[in-house]
């Protein structure tokens, strides 16, 4: 009877232990988002909003879906008659999310997964002649999909909320690589 005592505690220990480590927890936020397209000559530095969403598979990982649309463009100019303007339209990602204790009061991540991000590219130019000038305007849709990182840190506020800041890169092979600084808000549920 005395041996059956200690496997009746692994017992009655072992699902609480695998109920608090399994506890899924949900979670969404919106961040501001500061994209970066490198070029030869200058960055290129559009702004989009994104909301995003996940579940806590245990302290430590979860699994992440983001959504984001373009909220402002912006042009480089090349040369003295051209003017190159990137105009994000959505942004989408899915993300393994890996880092110290959540509920730590400060948590840095990194981020794994894949992004998709589509952008209009117009290329303006405007010619000069006898008669006065003309401009000519080329719109072509860019979109990068590969996979993509990051790193960032959770600043909780609380039980249910926290800041965060992060770093994400986009590494596509047609060398439309996207970096994003972003800044934001999470609610936990």
């Amino acid at each position: 009877m005395k041996k059956l005592i200690p496997l009746a505690l692994v017992a009655l220990c072992v699902p609480a232990f695998a109920e608090e480590v399994y506890d899924q927890e949900g979670y969404f936020g919106l961040h501001y988002s500061m994209l970066n397209q490198e070029t030869s000559a200058e960055d290129i530095e559009p702004e989009a909003f994104q909301t995003r969403f996940g579940m806590h598979i245990n302290p430590y990982v979860s699994l992440e879906g983001r959504l984001g649309y373009g909220i402002d463009d912006d042009d480089l100019v090349v040369g003295d008659a051209a003017v190159l303007t990137l105009d994000p339209e959505w942004l989408v990602g899915a993300y393994v999310k890996l880092g110290l204790d959540r509920r730590q009061p400060v948590a840095p991540y990194v981020l794994l997964g894949h992004s998709t991000a589509k952008a209009d590219v117009t290329l303006e130019v405007t010619e000069s002649g006898l008669l006065g000038s003309s401009t000519n305007r080329e719109t072509e849709e860019v979109t990068a999909s590969d996979p993509s990182y990051g790193a960032g840190v959770d600043v909780n506020l609380g039980e249910t909320a926290a800041l965060y800041a992060e770093w994400v890169q986009l590494d596509d092979d047609d060398d439309f690589d996207l970096t994003t600084i972003n800044i934001g808000f999470i609610s936990r549920f």
